[in-house]
């Protein structure tokens, strides 16, 4: 890794106890883990990451972003932790389960590919929504025409949002975090993602998987993420009901608790759940 990408990514950091660390998606904010710093910083010690924001680079490869966490586990004196990551950010975790195995006690992959897919995009409503999504962040719309946009948005499940109730938290979160890395550092990651490729490698990973979807996931399709889980030797596979691609953010509570639960299965413990909701996930396998 080139000395200008070998940074410590900008983290935030609750609890005590055994370490999670989460990686967000594309738009790279730290912010997009409130949900699970709030209700798992009881039994550990979470860490949410921005990704680094870097200028466009031809170079550019997700193996960066892998060095960078593992420049913030120096820094922070963690030998190994537990690693979380969304969509783009699961792709990162891909490259650490690979290149740094030694580092890690375990993996959570989240509405995450192996490499570049379609997804849903086609002749379908899902792909209609997710061009009325772009058309929200144009400049002479106010505020409200936006939130209302991708309310309509979350309702036919285009891009990234859902029809669960906290959508509306998702609206709020995108149009604060969403463009703010800014369009060179999208770019770059995009430059990096588009040459991610991880099928062939999976069957190496050699640390415990749980791989995490929204049933209501229209950007990465069920097909991907089950042939993700197949290929990752002994994988847990958790289907979180009523939640999209970012189920974490509008589904927590399920969310949190399916990650607790797998934690634990796996000897990584720490406090039990405050409460049980019912039947909060599909089923783990």
């Amino acid at each position: 890794m080139s000395g200008e990408r070998c940074v410590i990514p900008d983290y935030i950091e609750a609890g005590k106890g055994k370490p999670l660390i989460f990686i967000p998606g594309m738009e790279g904010a730290k912010e997009f883990w409130e949900p699970q710093m709030r209700g798992l910083e009881d039994a550990y010690h979470t860490i949410a990451t921005s990704l680094p924001v870097w200028k466009p680079c031809l170079a550019s490869a997700v193996s960066h972003c892998a060095g960078s966490i593992i420049a913030l586990m120096d820094a922070l004196g963690l030998e190994k932790a537990v690693v979380v990551g969304e969509s783009f950010g699961g792709m990162v975790i891909q490259e650490l389960a690979l290149s740094y195995p030694q580092r890690l006690s375990g993996i959570i992959l989240c509405n995450t590919m192996d490499r570049p897919r379609r997804g849903g995009f086609g002749m379908n409503v899902f792909t209609l929504a997710t061009l009325v999504h772009q058309c929200a962040f144009l400049p002479f719309l106010t505020m409200d025409q936006r939130c209302g946009l991708m309310r309509w948005v979350g309702r036919h499940r285009g891009f990234v949002l859902d029809p669960s109730p906290r959508n509306a938290d998702l609206v709020e979160y995108i149009i604060r975090y969403g463009t703010a890395c800014g369009p060179a550092a999208y770019l770059d990651r995009m430059i990096a993602g588009a040459k991610a490729s991880y099928t062939t490698r999976l069957r190496e990973i050699s640390v415990p998987a749980l791989v995490l979807r929204g049933e209501e996931d229209r950007l990465i399709g069920a097909e991907t993420v089950m042939q993700l889980a197949g290929r990752i030797p002994h994988a847990d596979l958790v289907i979180i009901a009523g939640g999209g691609h970012c189920c974490t953010y509008t589904v927590p509570e399920a969310s949190n608790l399916a990650i607790r639960e797998w934690l634990r299965s796996i000897g990584y413990y720490g406090a039990p759940p405050s409460r049980q909701d019912a039947n909060p996930y599909i089923g783990i396998t």
